[in-house]
């Protein structure tokens, strides 16, 4: 049994209008999948912004919190530089232990860290670039500025108490701290707070400045921390409004 094709079915050419409508039809898939594919990835990434907002607000919470205990410590330094003084004023050969005791303390203050994880990988990974909000940015990179300006400070305080404690173990005459503190076989001995320690007297004004350097930069110290504490609780706030955090 023959078919016969019709002549036209062969020979059937497509009209302008049905090749305009393909192409309209493909490209407006392809334009539809190109928009949903930045609408996803525009969300992803807000997503992503809205979580290094809230781990730097964490980061910025740790900070208020260090300072307070780091202030308080520059606080203590103060009190046994101030007590170590008034002994030292009246000094001539030899100072009290208590006095002793109180320098000894004054080599010692805790030193702020900042929590800098967030910022640094913002920094490092390229991730600022997904903060939109440019008051957001420049307000984060100002905290950054006062921060690493921190670091300056922090090795002037350091050469400050290596100075003093140089300063220190100078005036004090080593062999007689050794029996005060220590026995023949070195065992620990029971102090008497009333025991004297001799010194060399011709340090002692140089003791006496290095302990008002000391405590100037203590006091200097607990005025940059409240400057520092002061900006961070002030960058909590912003973003806290800017990014809605408050409604979570």
């Amino acid at each position: 049994m023959e078919i016969h094709k019709h002549p036209h079915e062969v020979t059937h050419k497509k009209k302008w209008t049905e090749y305009l409508l393909e192409f309209f039809m493909l490209f407006l898939a392809v334009f539809l999948g190109f928009v949903a594919e930045n609408i996803r990835e525009g969300v992803v990434e807000k997503h992503r912004e809205k979580q290094f907002i809230k781990s730097l607000v964490n980061d910025l919470r740790l900070d208020t919190v260090w300072l307070n205990t780091v202030s308080e410590s520059a606080n203590t330094r103060i009190q046994n530089i101030d007590s170590a003084i008034l002994s030292l004023e009246l000094a001539d050969n030899e100072i009290s232990l208590d006095a002793y005791q109180h320098l000894q303390k004054s080599t010692v203050q805790i030193m702020f860290f900042p929590n800098d994880g967030t910022i640094t990988q913002l920094k490092s990974s390229g991730g600022m670039r997904l903060i939109m909000n440019r008051k957001a940015v420049d307000s984060i990179e100002d905290y950054d500025r006062l921060i690493r300006r921190l670091e300056v400070r922090r090795g002037i305080t350091n050469e400050l108490v290596h100075d003093f404690t140089q300063t220190l173990n100078k005036t004090i005459i080593g062999v007689d701290l050794l029996h005060t503190f220590y026995d023949s076989v070195f065992y620990k001995k029971k102090t008497i707070q009333k025991q004297v320690i001799k010194i060399n007297p011709q340090n002692l004004n140089e003791l006496i400045n290095a302990c008002i350097s000391i405590r100037i930069r203590a006091l200097s110290d607990i005025y940059t921390n409240g400057s520092i504490k002061k900006s961070a609780s002030n960058l909590i706030r912003f973003l806290k409004n800017e990014y809605h955090l408050d409604d979570e």
